[in-house]
């Protein structure tokens, strides 16, 4: 039989997908990261677990502000590039964020940037939200970034096209078995090229009947990276932040 490949594991590893996104904006990254160090009051000592670290633009800001970091990715691409800047305290590895290899490691989880909903199936992301209980210490915390599906849904952009570096992305959107998928098709060098994004329409209900299901008490709830209240209808994010 032939193994079906997710479509995270085909666009995340292309090498188009760090084209289209090339401007994903490092500031929004310093934003998020500032105000959750000093409203959680993140002890210089804490070990962090970046997860689904892509390229590694939390980890690598995190390590400079002086924190032991650790990102884990499942794209060997953005792992090989995140890599150039490992030190001492700055480590990156290939894994899948439904079997994290460490036990009782870290002080705080991190899965920022919409690196959640992937799987077809709610048992993964159950185990998903597991394996992170299990590598946090005891009364460790999980924080999670997620887009705001209310307000995305209702303000879809459906159809759009992006020039980057001289390629013509056609990118299509809509709303799938409560999914939110994105058809993407370019052209380049004579060849032509299909990808798709598939994301779980999670709204925070969903998120607060998963987390306490695994055994999380849901600590605080932000709907932006200022960490500004939640806003079912306004909000751009869902921001968690959970304790095991």
């Amino acid at each position: 039989m032939i193994e079906k490949i997710n479509w995270y594991k085909n666009w995340f590893n292309s090498p188009f997908y760090p084209i289209l996104y090339h401007n994903r904006d490092a500031r929004d990254a310093r934003v998020l990261l500032d105000n959750l160090i000093e409203r959680l009051e993140i002890h210089p000592d804490s070990r962090i677990l970046d997860l689904a670290c892509g390229r590694g633009r939390h980890s690598v800001y995190l390590n400079m502000k002086g924190y032991d970091v650790t990102g884990l990715d499942m794209s060997k691409s953005s792992i090989l590039e995140a890599s150039l800047n490992i030190n001492t305290m700055l480590r990156f590895l290939v894994g899948d964020m439904r079997f994290i290899p460490y036990t009782a490691q870290f002080d705080y989880v991190l899965n920022l940037f919409t690196s959640f909903g992937y799987f077809e199936d709610e048992a993964d992301h159950l185990r998903t939200l597991e394996s992170i209980k299990g590598a946090l210490k005891p009364g460790g915390i999980f924080i999670l970034d997620f887009f705001n599906a209310t307000k995305l849904l209702n303000t879809l952009v459906e159809e759009e096209k992006k020039e980057v570096q001289g390629i013509t992305f056609h990118i299509a959107r809509s709303l799938v078995d409560n999914k939110i998928r994105k058809q993407i098709e370019f052209e380049h060098d004579g060849s032509d090229y299909y990808f798709e994004e598939s994301v779980e329409a999670f709204t925070l209900k969903d998120f607060e009947s998963l987390i306490e299901k695994c055994g999380f008490k849901i600590l605080e709830t932000f709907g932006d990276y200022e960490l500004n209240p939640y806003s079912e209808q306004e909000s751009e994010r869902i921001i968690l932040i959970a304790q095991a």
